[in-house]
């Protein structure tokens, strides 16, 4: 096999080809380098600005939401004449319904953006859920509907009141659009373990099918079936979706069954019954983002 004899001149004139070669690489993978570092710095200074955007229109939107539903309530202790009862009436109604669509946008969003830290307190089931259930006293009251809880839980829990809040909202909304007229709604609490809550919410109604199961939590979808507990459901498609995240970033699983006309939604979360710190960033806040399937429904 022959082999090539090269002299000193172009053995010098290779290696200083070659060193060009790499240099010529450097320069291009330092460019390469700084425009990543731009476009993530960028990538930062548009988290931020979103996040404050995000904030404003929060603020903007809830105080005076809030205002109104305080006075409206204090209307509704003025005895009127009936035509003027029904008119506050209808106006709570319709405030108590924008806060909650907006509350699940704003959620929405903030899980989108990866703001989803945890605030811990000391928290009430009994509380939170009497709040909730005030708030969809009117579908109760039309559809003649009984809310029944067996809440078993004998020790101060420490979680998230706000996204504990935000999910029985939710379900019991759920509950509550989807249940036949004249039936019954059942929620139960309890402990499992030391450190786990159980929460189930049980209706009779429109059932979704268990073959929906991996579709059900995915936003802006709604079950496309015609409803025998309404005539038309309203809201935005967000609600199981928001509550899947709530969930999963206090450290849960969310589930459900349903047979020929119940359904039943099961929440597994993990909690303490001990103080800790008031803000407490779930190690995944910043690693969820929504994943959009194809043909996705949601109740």
């Amino acid at each position: 096999m022959n082999e090539v004899q090269l002299g000193d001149k172009e053995l010098l004139d290779e290696v200083k080809k070659r060193f060009d070669e790499k240099n010529a690489t450097l320069v291009e993978m330092e460019f390469l380098t700084k425009k990543l570092y731009d476009l993530n710095q960028k990538l930062k200074d548009n988290d931020k600005v979103k996040g404050e955007f995000l904030s404003l229109i929060k603020n903007v939107f809830n105080n005076p939401i809030s205002s109104l539903l305080n006075l409206s309530r204090m209307m509704q202790k003025n005895e009127d004449s009936p035509q003027t009862q029904k008119i506050k009436s209808f106006i709570q109604i319709e405030l108590l319904k924008l806060d909650f669509q907006l509350n699940n946008i704003f959620t929405a969003a903030e899980i989108e953006a990866g703001e989803i830290a945890s605030y811990f307190s000391e928290v009430n089931i009994q509380t939170i859920l009497d709040e909730v259930v005030s708030t969809f006293e009117h579908i109760m009251k039309e559809k003649n509907l009984l809310f029944f809880s067996e809440i078993a839980i004998p020790t101060v829990l420490v979680s998230d009141s706000k996204k504990l809040h935000t999910i029985l909202i939710n379900l019991v909304s759920n509950a509550c659009e989807y249940s036949f007229r004249d039936k019954s709604i059942l929620f139960k609490a309890k402990m499992q373990g030391e450190d786990r809550l159980a929460i189930s919410v049980h209706n009779v109604g429109d059932v979704i099918l268990k073959e929906h199961k991996k579709e059900v939590f995915n936003r802006f979808k709604k079950v496309d079936k015609n409803s025998k507990a309404r005539e038309s459901v309203e809201g935005l498609g967000l609600g199981l979706s928001v509550v899947y995240a709530l969930v999963e970033s206090l450290g849960g699983e969310i589930d459900y069954d349903s047979s020929e006309e119940e359904t039943v939604f099961s929440v597994n979360i993990k909690v303490d019954k001990k103080d800790r710190p008031q803000s407490c960033i779930n190690d995944s806040a910043n690693e969820f983002l929504f994943d959009d399937f194809d043909e996705m429904k949601e109740f």
